[in-house]
């Protein structure tokens, strides 16, 4: 079974990817975290993901293609794709690449007003050590400024700065928006109310994953 999480920034899906890895046997592509694991390589492709990265652009279709052809290569059993695909010639390439692999089972649309978005992310901090992530309103750490699992410092990321997340918002509704609706038309997008606790939003994609009878994690 092959699954999509997909939503604006700020919509959780880093934080239900991680519950569902807890529960059932997939193994999961991050855009994001691969780019950066990618760009510490020393290769050819991490010194190109290092350049892209360091230029400030959205990663080009042609790396993200590279990036996930050596992904499925290495993976050969059910995956959660996050943070991927974002638009659409990487939604046509990512069906090609799983033609023979199932295809694409479930695309989960996390849907959340614009409002909400900009509260959280403008209130999210991250670790500089260790990649936690905590909510100044929601989850916030217990000693101001640091971190809870390691120590680190805390800091918050320049494009989660309101006008920065306005423009990643605005580039999600022109790129993203027409992702959902291509598999729509397929019938493979699963609408979850992304504005409710992060428990009562996993309730509703566990029970639809185990209705598909995705495979559990032993």
């Amino acid at each position: 079974m092959n699954i999509i999480l997909i939503g604006p920034p700020g919509s959780g899906k880093g934080t239900q990817a991680k519950k569902i890895l807890v529960d059932f046997d997939f193994s999961y592509f991050s855009a994001g975290d691969i780019l950066r694991r990618k760009a510490r390589e020393n290769s050819v492709l991490g010194r190109e993901v290092a350049e892209s990265i360091g230029s400030g652009k959205l990663a080009s279709d042609r790396l993200m293609a590279r990036l996930i052809e050596d992904f499925l290569a290495k993976n050969k059993g059910s995956i959660i794709f996050d943070g991927y695909p974002r638009g659409l010639n990487q939604a046509v390439f990512l069906e090609k690449g799983l033609a023979n692999r199932g295809g694409v089972n479930l695309v989960i649309n996390l849907q959340v007003p614009q409002r909400v978005l900009l509260a959280r992310l403008s209130a999210r901090v991250i670790c500089r050590d260790c990649g936690a992530v905590f909510n100044l309103n929601t989850n916030p750490p217990r000693k101001e400024g640091f971190c809870d699992i390691c120590g680190g410092r805390l800091y918050q990321r320049d494009d989660e700065k309101p006008e920065a997340v306005k423009r990643r918002l605005a580039i999600f509704n022109q790129q993203t928006r027409p992702v959902i609706d291509f598999f729509r038309n397929k019938k493979l997008v699963f609408d979850v109310d992304g504005d409710q606790a992060i428990e009562a939003i996993y309730k509703v994609i566990k029970r639809r994953l185990v209705k598909m009878k995705a495979v559990p994690r032993q």
